[in-house]
């Protein structure tokens, strides 16, 4: 059985049909007992209303690709008329081993775009007929004159967001993909695994003293190596908005920008009191020593890895050094459905006897088996430096 909390559980079970309700509402879905012939419309996550006059058939996928089928299933393949792919093996190079593995047609579907540089190619997706685009607020925002033209087209295009990492933007997002392809129920199933743990987390929250919270937090996206510092993220965005969310203090929380690189002499100044290192598999000029973590990394490389930021200079004089709170996460499987479970790994090395019973490589492992059992999941995401 899926592995779930027994709190969590126990809300489900009485909160339900609320929150499936509450996200259906906000996605701007009129539910109904036949889709196929029946016009519908959705609100996106720029509060877009889009109307389709049936169910949409042919996708573009311009962003999230994994949730896709994670609510689609296999069969969203076959749906599929063009994605962002330029760009992706050197992005996510263990991510498009694995998908383009258990999907081999991935590696044919036409390219619409940059997998990470948010440039669509809108002649290429008009001469494709899609029926709907899918992309994320970057995306919309990079080519608002773009999208005008293929609405004008007739091609419907929609928002989704699971950037940000507010638990309601995940669900909306996930309710509008589950009306587009059909998946109704295979959406609300997610949601609720997802809303469950997020809501357990929220309130064993309130149970900690203040005096427990606002540790000090320094988390680095560690494609750069060891010798150049990497990104960071503000209150709003990706990880800083989930360390926000788990009442932790920041370090980068003031950044105007979204990301960006701290000075160093900032960030030892700061003296951390838990350091998070974000990895993946990239392919650049720092793939000697990057920090990997993800889909195809063992145990073993991921250590190797982790322990070079260790040895950095100077850093041996941080508290999270000297007390051994210094841990990875996978970069590469957040903007997802699975980002409830990187929550659960943070929370618990935050207040890590409030969240004992918490186990995130477990729920990773086991959410692959129930939406994408087609993916060899094996990997490494989270790990504590030893």
């Amino acid at each position: 059985m899926p592995h779930r909390l027994n709190t969590a559980k126990k809300m489900l079970v009485t909160k339900r049909q609320l929150i499936t309700a509450m996200a259906l509402g906000a996605a701007g879905v009129v539910p109904t007992q036949s889709w196929a012939n029946t016009q519908f419309t959705v609100t996106d996550l720029l509060n877009r209303r889009v109307s389709f006059d049936k169910q949409p058939e042919k996708f573009v996928v311009a962003s999230y690709l994994p949730t896709y089928f994670m609510v689609g299933g296999a069969n969203a393949l076959s749906r599929l008329v063009g994605i962002a792919r330029d760009g992706w093996e050197k992005a996510r190079v263990a991510e498009y081993k694995r998908f383009t593995e258990a999907f081999s047609d991935l590696k044919t579907i036409p390219s619409v775009g940059g997998y990470h540089d948010s440039v669509l190619n809108v002649e290429r997706i008009i001469g494709l007929h899609p029926d709907v685009v899918l992309v994320d607020c970057l995306q919309a925002d990079s080519n608002a004159a773009r999208l005008r033209l293929l609405e004008k087209a007739g091609i419907r295009v929609v928002v989704l967001d699971y950037h940000s990492m507010r638990p309601e933007r995940h669900a909306r997002s996930t309710q509008i993909l589950g009306r587009l392809l059909g998946r109704e129920d295979r959406a609300n199933a997610l949601c609720d695994r997802y809303l469950g743990v997020l809501k357990t987390i929220e309130e064993r929250l309130k149970t900690i003293p203040e005096t427990q919270k606002n540790q000090r937090v320094y988390l680095e996206n560690g494609s750069n190596g060891v010798s150049r510092y990497g990104n960071t993220y503000n209150s709003e965005f990706l990880w800083g908005g989930m360390l926000k969310q788990l009442q932790a203090r920041n370090i980068a929380a003031d950044m105007k920008m979204s990301y960006g690189v701290l000075d160093r002499e900032y960030v030892i100044s700061q003296n951390p009191e838990v350091l998070f290192i974000a990895g993946s598999v990239w392919i650049n000029n720092a793939q000697t020593d990057q920090m990997h973590m993800g889909l195809t990394v063992t145990p073993e490389d991921a250590q190797h890895r982790l322990n070079g930021f260790v040895r950095r200079e100077h850093w041996q004089k941080l508290s999270a050094i000297k007390t051994k709170r210094v841990h990875a996460v996978d970069h590469g499987s957040i903007r997802s459905m699975l980002d409830h479970a990187f929550f659960m790994y943070m929370a618990q090395v935050l207040y890590p006897e409030t969240f004992a019973d918490f186990d995130a490589d477990k729920e990773i492992r086991s959410i692959y088996q129930t939406y994408l059992p087609e993916l060899d999941s094996s990997g490494t995401y989270v790990l504590q430096w030893r």
